[in-house]
C-alpha cells in the first residue's frame, strides 16, 4: 500500500553527510532501524519535516530517533522558491549515544549553514533536481528499501 501525501506535493529528501553507509556503520541494528523509520515517516509525514524536530541549536536541526539517539541535521523547505516542489533534508551527524562535543556542534552548525545557502541559491526544479542527483539523496522509497532489505 502507497501512503497519500495530504500535506502538500512536495517531496523529502535526504543527504546524508559523507554517505549512508557511514552514518549507519556507527549504529546497533536496531539503531540503524530507528534512524532509517524515523525518517521514512518525516518524508510520508503530513506535516513538512521541519515539523518532527526535537530541538535546534544554533544552525542545527536536531532529529531524536531514540531516547539517546540524535541525527545533527539541517531541514531546508519549499524549495525552490517560488515553486516549491521538495523538502530537503542533511543529516550532517548521527550520535546513537547523545554525547557531542561542543567544538563538533560548532563545526556542524556552520555545516548547516553552508547547506543552507548553497541549496536555497538553487532558483529552479531543473537545478534542484540535478543537486539531488549529484549527492545520491534519498527518498521515502529508499528508505523503505534499506529498512526491508
Amino acid at each position: 500500500m502507497v501512503p497519500v501525501r495530504l500535506g502538500g506535493s512536495e517531496e523529502t529528501h535526504f543527504i546524508f553527510e559523507g554517505g549512508v553507509p557511514q552514518h549507519l556503520a556507527s549504529l546497533t541494528a536496531t539503531e540503524q532501524r530507528e534512524l532509517l523509520t524515523k525518517l521514512k515517516n518525516m518524508a510520508e509525514g503530513e506535516a513538512p519535516p521541519d515539523k518532527f524536530l526535537y530541538e535546534r541549536i544554533g544552525n542545527l536541526d536536531i532529529i531524536r530517533f531514540s531516547s539517546d539517539g540524535r541525527a545533527y541535521s539541517k531541514v531546508v523547505t519549499y524549495i525552490p522558491e517560488g515553486n516549491t516542489q521538495y523538502h530537503i533534508v542533511y543529516v550532517l551527524y548521527v550520535d546513537a549515544e547523545h554525547e557531542y562535543d561542543q567544538g563538533e556542534l560548532g563545526k556542524f552548525s556552520q555545516q548547516a549553514q553552508q547547506k543552507l545557502e548553497r541549496i536555497t541559491d538553487l532558483e529552479s526544479v531543473d537545478n534542484v533536481d540535478s543537486y539531488l542527483e549529484k549527492y545520491n539523496s534519498l527518498t521515502a522509497e529508499d528508505l523503505d528499501d534499506l529498512l526491508n532489505g
